[in-house]
């Protein structure tokens, strides 16, 4: 069940929430969907912190991922094509060259998100393993060891370019910052918002923070063991004494374990000085509500008489093995210059649902994004106490 299908009370902005005004520590047992946590009242001072540890540039960051993923995207699958080469049928080879291109491609229309490049060098390297395996044994078995070697070589530029300095504030590409907490989760820096994504009991869930209204990022710690904060739709995130990030952007507020808060806090204070605003949704109640509505039912399904959470990524993964699939019937019936009628309209069946699926995906993965925006509706009282000189929970201290 993801948090969108909460109900959500109706309630005037003017009306405190539960427990104002009072010393009351928020848990997991007390939180209501869509009510604000209460105002602890505390004010505090700063303490000093211990600073980022961080250096200053990551050398050579950007040349070496750019260079691993070129390496796992682009040539070690067209070497390997290349290697049986002999063997394959031209029609073959045009196919699993052109998965190559489309996939350097999208590689590089997608280089700001380097937690995607490993899917775009699979898409490189399966095509040409099968090309490889059906048509150039026993030389062809070789092409297999791209379908491992490929990803892994995306990956490892993908945590080069992640590698923790304070130049990543200046980078034009999204940053992974992992919870340091029991709970699995992490706050993906892009160019606009910022999104935090983490496995609750609800299941994967995702929320969003748009940059150009960030108010505050105060790096600090919490001085006990025990807390949770609260997020929209009756989730939260489990923390624990140590180093936190206190984020606010409009009425929303988060509270987020992270190892390295001064830096989070510097490269997202930089990125919120360039970003353009995301905030133009659901002017009234009626708007949000059916804006709502809508991610309900895109991101939950009935599994054995139940609600629970849908996977819609699995139809982009549908959708894209179709397309290759579809593609290399294409191929061989121009190739092979057949005449029978049934290869074709499975081809043309297989690309139509391949391209439904797909585009399909595109469209509500778009609107989903900005539903993510907007878990609060028009008018909500701010998510907590919002002043950097309050704490927003009991044992809360800021950091100079």
């Amino acid at each position: 069940m993801d948090s969108f299908e909460t109900a959500v009370p109706e309630r005037d902005s003017r009306t405190p929430g539960p427990g104002h005004g009072k010393h009351l520590e928020m848990t997991e047992r007390d939180h209501q969907p869509e009510v604000p946590p209460a105002a602890s009242g505390i004010a505090v001072r700063p303490v000093p912190g211990p600073g980022t540890s961080a250096p200053d540039a990551a050398p050579g960051r950007r040349a070496t991922a750019f260079s691993l993923a070129a390496l796992g995207i682009a040539v070690l699958p067209s070497g390997l094509l290349a290697l049986g080469s002999s063997t394959v049928p031209g029609y073959a080879i045009g196919w699993a060259a052109g998965w190559i291109v489309v996939a350097a491609v999208l590689w590089l229309l997608d280089a700001r998100t380097p937690r995607r490049w490993a899917g775009w060098a699979l898409l490189a390297a399966v095509p040409q393993a099968v090309v490889a395996v059906m048509f150039a044994e026993p030389i062809g078995l070789v092409s297999l060891f791209a379908v491992v070697a490929s990803p892994v070589l995306a990956m490892l530029a993908y945590r080069q370019f992640a590698r923790p300095a304070r130049d990543l504030a200046e980078l034009d590409v999204e940053i992974p910052v992992p919870f340091d907490a029991v709970d699995s989760g992490r706050l993906l820096i892009g160019r606009d918002r910022i999104v935090l994504a983490h496995r609750g009991s609800g299941g994967y869930l995702r929320h969003a923070l748009p940059l150009a209204e960030l108010a505050l990022a105060q790096p600090g710690e919490l001085s006990a063991d025990g807390g949770w904060w609260p997020l929209p739709g009756g989730t939260g995130i489990r923390l624990r004494r140590g180093p936190v990030l206190r984020l606010v952007a409009g009425v929303q507020q988060w509270l987020v374990p992270v190892a390295d808060p001064p830096l989070v806090a510097a490269i997202v204070q930089r990125r919120a000085t360039a970003a353009w605003p995301l905030r133009t949704g659901p002017q009234d109640l009626a708007a949000w509500q059916r804006l709502r509505d809508w991610a309900v039912a895109r991101t939950t399904t009935v599994r054995q008489g139940r609600s629970a959470q849908g996977y819609r990524g699995l139809r982009l993964l549908l959708g894209i093995v179709l397309m290759v699939f579809g593609s290399m019937l294409l191929t061989t019936a121009i190739g092979r210059e057949l005449g029978d009628p049934v290869p074709w309209i499975a081809t043309v069946v297989t690309l139509g649902l391949a391209v439904f699926l797909v585009v399909g995906w595109l469209r509500v993965r778009r609107r989903l994004d900005f539903a993510e925006l907007h878990r609060l509706p028009p008018g909500s009282p701010a998510w907590g106490d919002l002043s950097p000189d309050h704490a927003p929970l009991p044992h809360w201290q800021p950091w100079r």
